[in-house]
């Protein structure tokens, strides 16, 4: 009686820590983008997204991220951002929590699959791009435009499947002038399109090629955040505390992650985020700038934390 009752015992703790094994056996994994030196002849002014990629890597570091790979400044070319994507899609396991950040400009350019109803798409800018469109030189090939980074976000989705999730921020914008005439006061993006002089945008003609998120039943819910809406400009944040500039969705993530519960539904994280941002101290030189979001999964309930 007493040998049976040993062997099951047995058999049930061989059961509960495979189950907990299991349970555990989520893993985060994230790629961050942090540009905020820009190469002299390339006609981006320099901004401070390489601070931003300091404070995103510390907060995922203590919500238990124990895959982070960070590409500052000349090493976030479009290449290595192409092959960290890869690595990160080449080692994620189903049930994974990913999370994307780019903080860098942004810029619109020629749309060229016609799947953009205003004709253009939007471009986060790797170091190695150029601001300016040079016919045979430079025609957008290290852009990264929202179509390849749509791909990527599915590839990713897929990978981890229902069981996972995918959370990206892009403190980046399309929008804005030059700041190079206005001390202390940064912008990220441009008003220039990038195109041939000529080009005048045309609605597109295969808007069903659009690469929105969708609810799928193979793939992980997706949350993705920008630093404000189209036609706004995203200003920096300059902290007294840390007397140094970051981008404002990037400070106020980091502030509300630090500060509040970190299990909201996209609607939730939108809000707080929203008012977080509203209430930075800002230069009376810039205008409001409200967050943009998409979200392929409204009742989910995203988590930052992968600690279980």
């Amino acid at each position: 009686m007493c040998m049976k009752f040993f062997r099951f015992f047995c058999v049930l703790l061989m059961f509960v820590w495979g189950w907990g094994n299991e349970v555990n056996a989520r893993t985060g994994r994230a790629l961050i983008v942090a540009i905020g030196e820009y190469p002299a002849d390339s006609g981006w002014e320099n901004i401070h997204g390489d601070n931003d990629g300091v404070l995103m890597t510390e907060l995922l570091r203590r919500h238990h991220y124990s895959q982070i790979i960070l590409l500052k400044n000349e090493k976030a070319t479009k290449e290595a951002i192409n092959r960290s994507l890869q690595q990160l899609c080449d080692d994620t396991a189903s049930g994974d929590y990913l999370f994307l950040h780019f903080s860098c400009h942004g810029q619109q350019m020629i749309d060229w699959n016609g799947d953009e109803e205003d004709g253009l798409d939007e471009a986060l800018i790797p170091y190695d791009a150029l601001f300016w469109y040079l016919p045979g030189v430079y025609e957008g090939e290290k852009h990264l435009c929202d179509d390849e980074l749509g791909i990527w976000i599915d590839k990713l989705r897929r990978k981890v499947g229902k069981t996972g999730q995918v959370f990206v921020l892009l403190d980046a914008c399309h929008s804005g002038t030059a700041n190079r005439y206005t001390p202390d006061l940064y912008i990220r993006g441009t008003n220039k399109i990038f195109a041939p002089d000529d080009y005048r945008p045309k609605s597109g003609v295969h808007l069903e090629r659009s690469m929105k998120l969708k609810s799928l039943d193979n793939l992980a819910p997706a949350l993705v955040l920008s630093a404000c809406k189209p036609e706004e400009t995203n200003y920096e944040y300059y902290s007294r505390k840390s007397r140094c500039h970051y981008g404002k969705l990037t400070y106020s993530f980091v502030q509300v992650a630090t500060q509040k519960s970190l299990t909201f539904m996209a609607a939730d994280w939108y809000k707080v985020i929203e008012k977080t941002m509203r209430q930075l101290p800002s230069s009376a030189l810039a205008r409001l700038q409200c967050p943009y979001m998409e979200c392929s999964d409204a009742e989910y309930v995203f988590v930052l934390s992968v600690a279980n």
